[in-house]
């Protein structure tokens, strides 16, 4: 029988000569978990990732965020193995433990949602006596929050120093965009 979950990888004591253990352990880890889930699904869970999503999905894993010098360490080798900077892989981290894989789509990609749900969200806010947003595509962006809307029907919040437009992802989707806000500001 298959056991609920998948197992740990064995701890072994630090060897100068070997690799690094976090990274060992984070990739066994890893591999564990695919192939757990692979034999109780019959599905491979990230056999449809690029190989940037991938290294996202590998980074937001590992423990921390960015501060220790192993998640340093890490981030920077994933970002220059896929030409991308370490600030580009901390961004597109934070939008994966967001909203996993449609987090780092929301990230990443601008589109034209139909009639609906986005038309009715700036009223909705205002309603609220939120600050009033200006839209861009799948964007309602005001000086220092946005929400983007996600093809999966969430909203996700972002957040900026007031006019600077370097959004990061925070807080967690919700089909509301006054919850996703209320979340963001802690009401």
């Amino acid at each position: 029988p298959l056991p609920d979950r998948p197992g740990r990888p064995a701890v072994f004591p630090p060897d100068p000569a070997a690799p690094d253990p976090l990274a060992l352990d984070l990739l066994a880890t890893e591999a564990a978990a695919r192939a757990h889930a692979f034999l109780t699904t019959g599905l491979d869970p990230v056999a449809a990732l690029t190989p940037w999503q991938d290294a996202v999905r590998l980074a937001a894993a590992h423990p921390g965020s960015g501060l220790t010098a192993s998640t340093r360490a890490l981030y920077r080798g994933l970002a220059q193995a896929l030409d991308r900077t370490p600030t580009d892989l901390a961004r597109a981290v934070a939008a994966w433990r967001q909203g996993g894989a449609e987090g780092l789509a929301v990230l990443e990609e601008a589109w034209d949602p139909p009639a609906g749900p986005f038309d009715r969200a700036r009223p909705a806010l205002l309603a609220a006596g939120l600050p009033a947003f200006r839209p861009w595509r799948n964007r309602l962006s005001a000086s220092s929050l946005q929400l983007r809307l996600g093809r999966d029907g969430l909203w996700y919040g972002y957040e900026s120093d007031a006019d600077r437009e370097d959004w990061w992802p925070r807080g967690h989707p919700d089909p509301d965009p006054v919850g996703t806000l209320d979340g963001l500001l802690g009401r």
